[in-house]
């Protein structure tokens, strides 16, 4: 029987996904087979027949194949529409489990900090975050954190990713949100929606992030055009920010 030429591109997409390249590879036989026993996928695959038992099963698990319980077995792929649309349920159900479960570790964690590297890092905390992915991990910290008042200001509110329907996830309810800058629609309407207050002025940041006056954060690039951010709690280096962004949020209302 002649083996499949695998696409690669195709494997490393389900990659994303949280395939194995054998399950990848698996799944894209079958794809071609329609309903096939595990042999013949591990043929047309080339993948190691030891294997490919462990790899249907985790295709099922996953919610890409079906089995058929005939003598011998016959496996059944979905549709890769419904199957990855599976996948994506799975992971969220992970996701949120995941979370559960870290969350229940921080006071576990805090316990074991050291008192006085604990007392340093509360008084003098000083940050550089380099990369879009750190800086935006900081940003949605610091919004879920917020509980009285989210000062912005410069570009998106959840900085390169956008709104649509984030800002409302990470922002508890309650919190005076406060939008200084140039937004664009989904943000705009997004604030609005949650109560906030938007001033449409231009402002000299690329971006800050300032919450409850205790957290600031600030974005620069350098000459190579990679973005750093520069957090901070300590009040010194944060009251002068505040200052500045209260001084323009009120000229913006004036101005209006």
């Amino acid at each position: 029987m002649p083996k499949v030429c695998v696409d690669e591109t195709f494997v490393k997409l389900l990659n994303q996904y949280g395939l194995t390249s054998y399950e990848a590879r698996a799944y894209y036989a079958l794809l071609i087979l329609g309903e096939s026993t595990a042999t013949n996928v591990a043929r047309w695959a080339g993948i190691p027949q030891q294997r490919v038992y462990d790899a249907l099963a985790s295709l099922e698990r996953k919610g890409f194949v079906h089995t058929k319980h005939t003598n011998p077995k016959k496996f059944l792929p979905f549709a890769p529409k419904k199957a990855l649309e599976n996948r994506i349920k799975q992971l969220r159900l992970e996701f949120e489990l995941k979370e559960q479960e870290l969350k229940k570790l921080i006071p576990v964690i805090e316990e074991k900090v050291p008192e006085v590297r604990q007392k340093e890092y509360e008084g003098s905390q000083v940050m550089i975050l380099e990369g879009n992915d750190a800086i935006v991990a900081k940003v949605i910290e610091m919004l879920s954190s917020a509980s009285e008042i989210v000062k912005v200001s410069g570009i998106k509110p959840l900085y390169v990713l956008g709104c649509k329907g984030r800002l409302e996830r990470y922002i508890k309810a309650g919190v005076k949100i406060l939008a200084m800058g140039k937004f664009d629609r989904e943000c705009t309407e997004e604030i609005e929606r949650l109560g906030g207050e938007i001033r449409n002025v231009d402002v000299s940041f690329r971006y800050q992030l300032i919450v409850d006056n205790k957290k600031l954060l600030m974005v620069y690039v350098d000459s190579d055009n990679m973005p750093y951010g520069f957090y901070t709690e300590n009040p010194v280096l944060l009251k002068p920010y505040v200052f500045y962004f209260d001084r323009a949020w009120e000229a913006g209302e004036e101005n209006g």
